[in-house]
């Protein structure tokens, strides 16, 4: 598991004679002795040989399964160019606490949906991106007598379950305006040598006439306004 990003701040690395003189050269991290010395880590290692530590400092949380292509040597370390998220596995919409990272997945979907209503011969300019301000993604025809609306899914994983909104189920049951669910999945998030993330691939799923049944929706939070008065 590729559980965090971070920013290493320090690092000491050099032979040691005993535990004591490993103790001594760690000091420079800031770990006192007892607590390295009373360590597991420290009780199973060789009596002699080398240290390798370093203080480092939180970036973002990934919690992503780490890929067979991506090996880590036996200390911890591995190297490579570019850092693959995604794009594998089953288990459906996981929830980025990342906000850049949720928007470029939800941007490359919603570029995908795109391209893809306007290969079924809808024109540019009568798709309207509605994300800001409605409960549905995309409008098309007229402002005053839509014809089509679509909402957008993205997630890095397989198929499976998406997260939807009071709202987007309102807006598919009641208004009387054909809805289609896409979701793009298996969408691979890539961090580059130079800190930059980028989005690829992805498979289109479609329903035609989203039309969702309570029997496919679970609750998953709910609003709830205590009173204060008492």
């Amino acid at each position: 598991m590729l559980t965090w990003e971070v920013e290493v701040l320090d690092v000491v690395k050099d032979r040691y004679d005993d535990p004591e003189h490993a103790a001594q050269l760690i000091r420079k991290l800031g770990i006192p002795r007892a607590a390295f010395l009373q360590t597991n880590y420290t009780t199973n290692a060789p009596r002699v040989g080398w240290l390798l530590g370093w203080t480092y400092r939180p970036i973002r949380l990934i919690m992503q399964p780490r890929s067979p292509q991506h090996r880590i040597g036996r200390n911890g370390w591995g190297v490579t160019d570019t850092l693959g998220i995604g794009g594998i596995g089953t288990g459906g919409q996981c929830r980025l606490d990342d906000p850049l990272l949720r928007r470029k997945v939800e941007q490359a979907a919603m570029s995908r949906v795109h391209e893809w209503l306007v290969s079924q011969g809808h024109s540019r300019h009568s798709i309207r991106d509605t994300s800001a301000h409605h409960p549905y993604d995309y409008e098309i025809g007229p402002e005053h007598a839509p014809k089509l609306r679509v909402e957008v899914k993205g997630t890095l994983n397989g198929p499976g379950p998406v997260f939807v909104t009071a709202g987007e189920v309102r807006a598919a049951r009641e208004d009387g305006i054909r809805t289609v669910l896409a979701i793009v999945h298996g969408l691979e998030l890539t961090l580059s040598s130079d800190g930059t993330w980028t989005v690829h691939g992805g498979h289109l799923w479609l329903n035609d006439h989203w039309m969702p049944s309570d029997d496919a929706l679970e609750a998953t939070q709910y609003r709830y306004e205590p009173d204060y008065s008492r």
